[in-house]
């Protein structure tokens, strides 16, 4: 008979949070008290959108490091979205994590953003509001018909879509997109309910999800121009999936460099650069772990450059 193979537990994530940051086993286990949405500029203003939702009898608060995200109490969540700024598009419920990380890739007038894992599609509509033309490539089909519905919604008219695996994009796009955004698939450790337990979760599943973000990130670095810059992101925890990942790309490409993110953010941790038996380049202290807190997931984002080599 075979033998069954030992389920995990939420004493073995514990464990494994805790090596990380002490804190955090806690952090991911307390109950939501916000959310948060950005402004689609695509639709509206910020002053349109504040007044709308006044009117609606809501008080959002901004945040310090954009005009265009707010959050408000997750009481609200299920009211906003039957107002009519929301029924409209002229707001988009997005985590701040992932708005912070989409905010921070730098884009100018005139670039081609390629978002190599793009489904729901949020950040590809914040890249829509800065660059001339996103490339947003996602290999799910139902997951990539839903993404271009919500383009469409949105209005933004200069997205793309490809119904592509991200794996193999650079072979027909080499060093074609002035700036990449890949936030990778992944075991999704900042997503688990500890209301519900353990139930998807395996040290499996990491080491599974580690390889296919080696093969993105690749691709990401390889469709991106000489001079550019893009942002390898993740909402897990695991270091095999976030700086193991990024040492990877270090080890293989002498032209990566990874560059500081600056921001006021009061609930983050720097990358670490040592992890059970292995160690990483010290440049991945560079790198950004944002931990749960009100209106943030759990996140991981580096900034990379592709240098002159």
């Amino acid at each position: 008979m075979a033998k069954q193979k030992k389920r995990a537990t939420v004493e073995d994530l514990k464990a494994r949070l805790d090596a990380i940051n002490p804190e955090l086993f806690e952090m991911l286990s307390a109950p939501k008290t916000h959310f948060s949405f950005r402004v689609n500029l695509n639709r509206s203003n910020t002053d349109e959108v504040l007044q709308g939702l006044k009117e609606e009898g809501f008080e959002p608060k901004a945040v310090e490091w954009s005009n265009e995200a707010f959050i408000l109490p997750i009481e609200d969540r299920e009211k906003i979205v039957k107002s009519k700024i929301y029924t409209e598009n002229k707001i988009y419920i997005q985590n701040l994590s992932s708005i912070f990380a989409a905010l921070n890739l730098k884009i100018e007038p005139h670039f081609w953003v390629l978002d190599l894992a793009a489904a729901p599609g949020g950040k590809s509509l914040i890249f829509s509001e800065r660059a001339q033309k996103v490339s947003a490539v996602e290999p799910d089909k139902s997951r990539f018909f839903r993404m271009k519905r919500n383009f469409k919604e949105s209005m933004a008219k200069n997205i793309q879509t490809y119904n592509k695996d991200g794996r193999f994009i650079y072979k027909a796009c080499p060093q074609w997109f002035d700036a990449v955004f890949l936030d990778a698939p992944c075991s999704s450790e900042s997503h688990i309910d500890m209301q519900k337990g353990i139930t998807w979760w395996s040290i499996r599943r990491i080491h599974k999800f580690a390889k296919l973000q080696k093969e993105l990130i690749i691709s990401a670095f390889e469709s991106l121009k000489t001079g550019g810059e893009m942002i390898y992101a993740t909402c897990t925890f695991a270091p095999e999936e976030n700086e193991a990942v990024v040492n990877f790309l270090l080890k293989k490409y002498p032209n990566a460099k990874v560059l500081p993110i600056e921001h006021k953010l009061p609930n983050t941790q720097q990358g670490i650069t040592k992890w059970q038996n292995e160690e990483y380049s010290n440049e991945v202290a560079k790198t950004l772990r944002i931990l749960p807190n009100k209106a943030y997931s759990g996140f991981y984002m580096a900034r990379i450059n592709k240098d002159e080599g």
